[in-house]
């Protein structure tokens, strides 16, 4: 300390700076011990989660395989009527269970999993499984693809477009023809946008913009739904860096703005 080229701001300097360091390293510290609590939470929830599904969905499988073993004919109406509801509640246990599954898939699916996706081909596929809809209400379909390779995970965009079309289905203004419109182009960061629109009944934002996404939310009442599909479309969105918008007019329609990071920022 007797050092004649050390003077006392040096040494105040010197303390501060350290202070400034132990504070850091002791925030750095809280920090890396609750990501560690987070993780493993995580983990334990996962597994808590995985665990559920498989043990109720035995025991499900098997009550469904003693309800197709009873002979109906034999059932008078009063008991026909209660083995339906019995047959319909462990129908939705059994889609419940599965949408379970699927949101802890999409939330723990790796970017490294992800591939060379064509969106028109995931959107051919995805009108098959609509075909008998497309035909029977006559709806039109327009796309436009001009960029239609995306790194994506297959399965994701197939379940985000099945989502898409099945909700502008089942919200189509009753006194029009339902037109959807699905375009993509690269962005001036090379990230892909895709826009889905539609010109069903529409969703009030000024009501319902905080809760778009959110689990178990539906914004009407005359069609059945669990409200899960738009929480499943944003979560397998964001798990691989993508982002998804919403804007809608009540009785005007609906579009849904997808973004996904171009393939060198994945």
């Amino acid at each position: 300390m007797n050092n004649p080229n050390i003077n006392h701001t040096d040494l105040s300097l010197l303390a501060v700076n350290f202070r400034e360091f132990k504070s850091r390293a002791n925030q750095d510290s809280v920090k890396d011990q609750l990501i560690r609590e987070l993780t493993t939470r995580n983990q334990y929830l996962n597994q808590f989660v995985y665990i559920t599904s498989h043990n109720l969905r035995v025991p499900l499988k098997n009550l469904r395989g003693l309800l197709d073993l009873l002979n109906f004919d034999l059932l008078d109406e009063y008991n026909r009527a209660i083995i339906q509801l019995f047959g319909d509640s462990t129908q939705h246990l059994d889609e419940t269970i599965e949408d379970l599954v699927h949101m802890l898939s999409a939330q723990n699916t790796p970017i490294q999993q992800a591939e060379l996706v064509s969106i028109s081909d995931s959107f051919g596929k995805v009108c098959l499984d609509f075909t008998k809809q497309i035909h029977t209400l006559g709806i039109i379909i327009h796309t436009d693809f001009q960029c239609d390779t995306i790194h994506f995970t297959k399965s994701y965009m197939e379940s985000v477009l099945n989502n898409l079309i099945s909700n502008s289905i089942k919200y189509a203004h009753p006194e029009r023809l339902l037109e959807v419109s699905i375009t993509s182009i690269c962005g001036p960061g090379k990230e892909v946008i895709i826009t889905f629109s539609d010109n069903g009944v529409g969703i009030d934002m000024e009501k319902h913009k905080d809760n778009i996404f959110g689990l178990n939310q539906r914004f009407h009442t005359h069609v059945e739904g669990k409200g899960i599909g738009l929480y499943i479309t944003k979560t397998q969105i964001e798990s691989l860096k993508g982002t998804i918008e919403v804007e809608s007019c009540v009785n005007q329609g609906t579009t849904f703005k997808i973004t996904l990071p171009s393939l060198f920022d994945m």
